[in-house]
C-alpha cells in the first residue's frame, strides 16, 4: 500500500490489486497521480494512473499499488 505522496510519475509501482485479474502482480510506470470528485459535496479520491506493459493505462487507489524501490 502507498500512500499519495509516494507516487510520483515516472516511478515503477506493482500493481497489488484491481479489477483486471492479468494485471495483478504486474510492474508499470506512474503516469499520473489526481485527486478526483465526482459531484461537488462528494469527498477527495486519490487516483495513481499506472502504464502497464502489454496492458496499457490502469487507473487505481494508491492502497492498490506498492512503491518499487530502484
Amino acid at each position: 500500500m502507498a500512500h499519495i505522496d509516494q507516487c510520483i510519475p515516472g516511478a515503477q509501482a506493482r500493481i497489488l490489486s484491481t479489477g483486471v485479474p492479468r494485471v495483478k502482480g504486474r510492474t508499470g510506470l506512474i503516469v499520473e497521480v489526481s485527486r478526483v470528485r465526482r459531484r461537488l459535496d462528494d469527498p477527495l479520491q486519490d487516483r495513481v494512473t499506472v502504464d502497464v506493459p502489454g496492458h496499457g493505462d490502469v487507473v487505481l487507489s494508491p492502497d492498490d499499488i506498492e512503491i518499487v524501490a530502484g
